[in-house]
């Protein structure tokens, strides 16, 4: 088979018009995308545009890069209303609508969303509360998973398969050699352990949990206690950013909490693993 390179970490698979794309330390993890059927030139073009996407949306969420719009509401909203981008506020609006109807669970403050105050004239952001600030860590890759489809969309790609970090996926139509996107889902604490096969087609998939190098990183808002036990949860949906949000915010939720939840959402699946 032969193999042509693409600028920029790619490579596109002459024979089977297949191309690969990867980038490395992209929104805290690694982002890979396999696409079918787009000829050389049309997938560089489709590559500049994913990677050019993706590196402005990191450059938006980072809340460690002191140049983001995400660092300068952080910084300054505690002593004055900061103007945020039309982007931004559309941001923070969805991040209000997913703080209720997942009862108060999402809160991209970790304390307390109801202290983060949007002014609708002028699209002015105010914190009324020291020490809140923003973090998007639990919806920022399913935001830029949507953003992906859509360019894979507008390029008319029918198969293509999208993953950041293996626990934010997108799998769109199917792969060439079966009737979906096959992702395997192991226990990270004993990688002999296949704990299920999650079939995407046309979904996402979401996935939330502790792993033995990074544990505790998940906690219920305004509560210094964080989520510890050895248990993961995978959501499937055919939005990615409901995914992102939901496989999160039911790591955290009791069970009569999840029930309510999930009706609020058109959820293709839940799945809960005790590892």
């Amino acid at each position: 088979m032969q193999k042509i390179g693409i600028d920029t970490g790619a490579t596109y698979y002459d024979e089977s018009k297949m191309f690969h794309g990867s980038l490395k330390n992209i929104m805290g993890t690694r982002f890979d995308i396999l696409a079918i059927g787009p000829n050389r030139l049309k997938s560089q073009e489709i590559w500049n545009d994913i990677v050019f996407e993706l590196r402005r949306l990191d450059q938006l969420f980072n809340r460690f890069d002191s140049t983001s719009e995400t660092s300068r509401i952080n910084r300054d909203a505690i002593h004055e209303p900061v103007h945020v981008s039309p982007e931004m506020w559309a941001i923070l609006q969805s991040c209000r609508m997913y703080h209720t109807r997942t009862l108060k669970l999402f809160d991209i403050t970790l304390d307390d969303f109801s202290k983060v105050e949007l002014i609708e004239n002028g699209h002015s952001v105010i914190f009324s509360k020291k020490d809140i600030s923003l973090d998007f860590g639990g919806y920022a890759k399913g935001y830029a998973l949507a953003k992906i489809e859509d360019l894979i969309h507008q390029a008319d790609i029918k198969q293509c398969f999208a993953d950041f970090g293996s626990s934010s996926i997108l799998g769109i139509g199917n792969h060439p050699y079966g009737d979906a996107w096959k992702v395997s889902f192991e226990n990270p604490y004993n990688r002999d352990d296949v704990l299920g096969e999650i079939s995407l087609k046309d979904l996402a998939l979401s996935v939330s949990g502790n792993t033995p190098s990074y544990t505790g990183h998940i906690q219920r808002p305004g509560s210094n206690s964080p989520v510890t036990e050895h248990k993961a949860v995978a959501v499937t949906s055919e939005n990615p950013l409901d995914a992102e949000v939901l496989s999160t915010v039911l790591m955290i939720a009791t069970d009569s909490e999840r029930k309510r939840i999930a009706e609020n959402f058109k959820i293709q699946n839940i799945a809960e693993y005790n590892l």
